[in-house]
């Protein structure tokens, strides 16, 4: 009866902030290695998503429906590179460096120093990122019990209080003890029932110590370990309907559902234990998780959260007209520089890139103008900007291939081959570069570059606005009719790609 009533108490729980739960569970899985869309084999990173018999059927069930997703293999581009030697090593980090040991180094030798580098790495993100953000999650769930609208950055706060170190020692401790317990077999089960709270005493209270939170643990759970295996038990028929839908289920149900039952059995063993005074409860004293309300009142919380201010331009600068014909410039000839330089790089030749015979290519201004006038309002949330940012580029990009391929029958850019990428004309690593760029410029090249125009005097620079327009627009109608083209700079095409769709 006592399950039952958790488990309704839960569901109630999950609802009023679903999604949030959701993007929590799955944001946490991912980057603690319970599962990912890339098979891996190691254990590290071990993954439900795609072990061998769910493999088995994700490809059977791929190749009836006609669709080739186990076997993506793009050619070309850097994310293609990491894609691939992540998917053939099974380990993001070893598929990181044997990348760049590829891209940088040739010898054999390296690959021994890429295996200790490796096995560095893999330690400190276990212990450093993996252990805090399961920490993390619990912090949120707690939180997310008595009030209605969580924030999914309270999985973060590990990392925002000087607690880092103390919290992955508690949480190493407790894996090692367990660890060792597993070796007797039945004592390993009964001690991961006994240490099964410690991750939510140290998201209670930070500054617990290892032994203090593993001896509280071992308290609350006296008499409660076959109630917590019991509770286990009655998800198997959950677990089964998990495994059968690929643990899609798993992700918008079951693990969130389970999470906040587990908060649920944590309160009820919190209260028995202060009701019993058993030692060192008194050290569970966050009193503000058992109230309610809208959000959690962070400044009441034990430690101060630090917050880094990285941003220190005035990114909300208002920029005249003449300040955006000069971004607009500017912008088109760096991304001129950019794509000369890189083909200078990768092919050894000087070949002037874009559709112009000026030394801009306007796509990158114009893209710049979008993001400026159009991302305002947002500027104040950098993750949102790059998103937004991602999102405008990538459909000016689009349609602008769209446009050009039509009425010049020739492409000037081509993604085939790159991984996650659009009939040739965006892709992922495009789209992120894009994003990345333009935060810079939005953040630091804008707001530094607009404090070198205002000290302009506004006649001359009226002028080289003047000048710099007419010679553009010059540019612009000769190129209209003839537009720049020729090897390294066009494809032609006989029939375009819309064409051959409707054909």
């Amino acid at each position: 009866m006592i399950r039952k009533e958790i488990k309704k108490e839960a569901r109630k729980n999950i609802r009023k902030n679903y999604w949030r739960c959701v993007a929590v569970v799955f944001f946490i899985n991912v980057f603690i290695g319970s599962f990912t869309i890339i098979s891996t084999n190691n254990s590290f990173s071990s993954i439900p998503f795609l072990n061998s018999i769910n493999l088995d059927i994700t490809k059977e069930l791929a190749e009836s429906l006609k669709f080739n997703l186990m076997n993506i293999k793009p050619t070309r581009g850097i994310l293609a590179n990491l894609f691939n030697n992540i998917t053939a090593s099974g380990s993001f980090i070893f598929g990181i460096l044997n990348s760049l040991n590829q891209l940088i180094f040739h010898e054999h030798i390296w690959a021994s120093i890429i295996i200790m580098l490796g096995a560095i790495l893999t330690f400190g993100y276990w212990l450093f990122i993996r252990q805090p953000l399961i920490v993390g999650e619990n912090r949120f769930f707690l939180e997310n019990n008595n009030y209605k609208n969580t924030h999914f950055k309270r999985i973060f706060l590990p990392f925002k209080i000087k607690k880092l170190t103390s919290i992955s020692l508690a949480m190493a401790t407790k894996t090692i003890y367990e660890w060792l317990w597993w070796i007797t077999i039945i004592g390993g089960v009964i001690k991961h029932y006994s240490y099964a709270l410690v991750p939510y005493i140290l998201a209670e209270n930070p500054n617990i110590k290892a032994k203090e939170a593993i001896r509280l643990s071992e308290d609350m759970m006296a008499n409660h370990k076959m109630e917590l295996f019991l509770f286990d038990l009655s998800f198997i028929g959950w677990y089964i309907l998990d495994f059968l839908t690929f643990h899609l289920l798993g992700v918008i149900y079951v693990l969130p559902y389970k999470k906040s039952c587990m908060i649920k059995y944590y309160f009820k063993y919190r209260a028995l234990a202060q009701e019993n005074h058993i030692k060192n409860i008194n050290l569970l004293c966050d009193k503000e998780l058992l109230n309610t309300g809208n959000t959690y009142p962070k400044e009441k919380f034990m430690y101060k959260e630090t917050r880094r201010n990285w941003l220190t331009t005035d990114y909300n600068k208002k920029y005249s007209f003449t300040s955006l014909i000069l971004m607009f410039f500017t912008a088109s000839i760096i991304g001129w520089l950019w794509e000369v330089g890189f083909h200078l790089f990768h092919y050894g030749s000087f070949v002037n890139r874009g559709t112009m015979y000026g030394p801009w290519i306007p796509i990158y201004g114009w893209g710049l103008i979008l993001l400026l006038v159009l991302l305002k309002k947002y500027r104040q949330d950098p993750f949102k900007t790059f998103i937004l940012a991602m999102t405008l580029c990538g459909i000016l990009e689009y349609f602008t291939s769209i446009y050009l391929e039509i009425s010049k029958h020739a492409r000037w850019w081509d993604y085939d081959g790159y991984l996650f990428n659009i009939q040739g004309r965006i892709c992922l690593e495009g789209l992120l570069a894009f994003g990345i760029g333009g935060c810079v410029f939005i953040y630091f090249i804008a707001p530094a570059l607009e404090s070198i125009f205002v000290k302009m005097n506004q006649k001359i620079k009226i002028i080289i606005c003047i000048t710099l327009s007419i010679l553009y627009l010059g540019d612009f109608l000769y190129s209209y009719k003839y537009p720049n083209s020729g090897n390294g700079i066009t494809s032609d095409l006989k029939t375009t790609k819309i064409e051959s769709l409707i054909i």
